[in-house]
């Protein structure tokens, strides 16, 4: 018997994360992440595949990042052995031919992409002294979303073996934002910030491991992964130049260890690197990855609103190998050409499947609960925006849609600004349609998945962005005749925050709008936030460089706060307290001039919480946080 989701239904979705594998044995490890029954954390374990069956070995309840020691055994993290206070992560060990896992070490400033090379792990952490209570701030950024007070932090590069011996591989005043270890294990490359005013600036070091000889390979690019080739000839780099500042699309490079021309191995695709589609249903965020195999460098690529996966020649060319309506959310390829990859579509959360010359199966069925519930599948639509532009998005009818009912409709906005939705489950947007709403999300101007000119909409938020957002809401409503005009809702989070704020300042055709995690005032946010000065000056100002003093006009002139006065839309407004990306001060002031002015608004504040409340935060909190945008639309929508 198929029934309605409700809300409850969350605890029963299975996350499937972190993928690893063995190449030459073929076995495989990953994360099954599941709600604890306390509903005040998660519960993590270890599965391995090993081609035949599918087995869950550890049973730690915090265990996560399984990395396959040369077919011997299994290296995990883990806070099984920590307090809830207490800070850091474990490393520990698995032997394959039985026993115990046994600790190797505990590292209290954190582990950030832990890899293994030729029997070493090598990983990046938090140095530098930690002010449990009273904080001397003389740097910046004073804190990081998920992260808390970072001032006195650099971000370092470690090896660690089985015997427990840590050392601290780099050292200095800059950051390491993303590194590989040479096939060899002779040489690593990294790459670095050293403004953390501009810290998506970086410089490309190779380090040889054993006289510490250091030399740059690539400077003033922005560089998120490194892959050497199997042979230690070239290096395949996710980056940019910036040419469009932040709206800049990754690309996979290619440039030689001792430096040289930088070759752009995607110069005829003009897409993003990796998977920026939104889901709450993740695990962890998916990784930027590169693999390489042969003369071939295989990643995720974003493609409208799917995330597919690609490869790359190095003699030039670029196939998609993964496609489809879906998420692609990791993968990797095996010695055989088998591909192993977890993926997610609209009706179902990730699972794991393995890919063979063109023929697929799903391997696992950790999200089977699906099968008895009815779920929306989106139906896509496109329409002409006014300048001319094809814009996408997608429709959800309710469960037993019957012709002949109008049904309110909420118009969904995502973050970023440049992400996207698309084929990705959302169980948001399936509880909102269980409720009797029809949900429509678009993809407007400065969202990610199409060419670059689409997505750079820098210093001119609340322009053609807002357009697209209008006028897809009149295309759905002229071409569905399903849809009631005069019970519109709006809900957006962060970017998708700040445009709900734009939106109930510039227009009263809603009846009912949330705000989430939002910007109402770009001014504050330029010195509240952790990404403020850069991210605003770059977002807001239209270039990095921009004197804020010289362009303030301008970020009030963008700021929702501005135009407070003009709202007649009742305003839910839902903000965490430890939100350092869209800090809480955003919410407050906005809730304090509504009410002054005699609006109609109210207010859900998260203790313990930051900005990735709806995708990671505590579980009792998100159902809260689901349950108050749904009382909210019932309230305003269907009376």
């Amino acid at each position: 018997m198929v029934r309605r989701l409700a809300l409850e239904d969350l605890r029963l979705v299975r996350m499937i994360h972190d993928l690893n594998a063995d190449v030459d044995s073929n076995v495989l490890a990953f994360t099954v992440s599941k709600i604890a029954d306390s509903l005040e954390d998660y519960e993590r374990n270890i599965w391995i595949y090993d081609g035949k069956s599918l087995r869950q070995i550890t049973r730690g309840n915090s265990d996560f990042s399984p990395r396959i020691l040369s077919g011997k055994g299994l290296v995990f993290l883990s806070r099984r052995g920590l307090g809830r206070d207490k800070p850091g992560v474990e490393v520990w060990y698995l032997p394959f031919d039985g026993g115990e896992p046994m600790r190797i070490a505990h590292i209290s400033g954190g582990v950030n992409d832990l890899r293994i090379v030729n029997g070493m792990m090598y990983f990046m952490s938090n140095v530098g002294p930690v002010q449990e209570d009273v904080k001397f701030v003389g740097d910046w950024p004073l804190w990081f979303n998920g992260r808390g007070f970072i001032h006195t932090f650099r971000s370092h590069l470690f090896s660690l073996d089985l015997s427990g011996a840590i050392r601290q591989v780099t050292s200095g005043d800059f950051d390491v934002n993303a590194y590989d270890v040479e096939p060899g294990g002779k040489r690593v490359a990294i790459a670095v910030s050293t403004n953390r005013f501009k810290p998506y600036r970086n410089e490309v070091w190779v380090i040889n491991l054993e006289s510490g000889e250091r030399y740059t390979v690539l400077s003033n690019y922005s560089v998120s992964a490194i892959k050497w080739s199997l042979d230690g000839k070239y290096l395949a780099l996710v980056g940019n130049d910036l040419h469009r500042g932040l709206a800049t699309h990754d690309h996979v490079l290619l440039v030689r260890p001792d430096g040289g021309e930088v070759i752009d191995l995607m110069r005829s695709v003009d897409r993003n690197v990796g998977n920026s589609l939104n889901s709450d249903v993740r695990g962890s965020p998916p990784p930027m990855k590169l693999q390489w195999v042969g003369d071939w460098v295989y990643f995720m690529m974003m493609d409208g609103g799917s995330t597919r996966l690609v490869r790359a020649s190095i003699n030039g060319g670029v196939e998609v190998v993964i496609g489809g309506e879906r998420s692609v959310e990791d993968f990797v390829v095996m010695r055989d050409g088998t591909i192993y990859f977890i993926s997610m579509d609209p009706l179902r959360p990730t699972e794991l499947y393995r890919w063979f010359n063109g023929n697929e199966e799903r391997i696992t069925n950790f999200n089977d609960w699906v099968n008895s519930v009815e779920l929306s599948k989106p139906e896509p639509f496109r329409f002409r925006a006014s300048d001319g532009r094809e814009v996408e998005g997608w429709l959800m009818r309710p469960p037993g849609f019957r012709q002949g009912i109008r049904y309110p409709v909420i118009l969904e906005i995502h973050g970023g600004p440049k992400t996207a939705y698309g084929y990705s489950f959302m169980f948001e947007f399936q509880l909102l349609v269980n409720e009797g709403f029809v949900v429509m999300f678009m993809n407007p101007r400065g969202s990610d998945g199409y060419d670059e000119e689409f997505a750079d909409i820098r210093g001119h938020y609340g322009e053609r962005d807002y357009e697209d957002l209008m006028e897809g809401l009149d295309y759905v409503l002229k071409s569905y005749d399903f849809i009631d005009p005069g019970k519109l809702g709006v809900i957006g989070g962060s970017y998708g925050g700040f445009m709900t704020n734009w939106i109930v300042t510039h227009t009263d055709r809603f009846r009912a709008a949330v705000t989430d995690r939002s910007i109402s005032n770009w001014v504050s946010f330029f010195g509240a936030s952790d990404i403020g000065p850069y991210f605003a000056n770059d977002q807001i100002g239209g270039g990095e460089d921009r004197d804020f003093w010289a362009y303030l006009e301008s970020y009030m002139a963008k700021s929702p706060i501005m135009y407070v006065k003009n709202v007649k839309t009742p305003l839910l407004i839902i903000h965490s307290l430890e939100d350092y990306r869209c800090w809480f001060e955003q919410a407050v002031q906005l809730y304090t001039a509504l009410k002054y002015l005699g609006k109609e608004v109210r207010m859900v504040v998260f203790p313990g919480e930051n900005h990735d409340l709806s995708r990671f935060g505590k579980p009792n909190h998100r159902l809260a946080r689901l349950k108050a945008i749904v009382d909210w639309f019932n309230e305003k929508l269907k009376t």
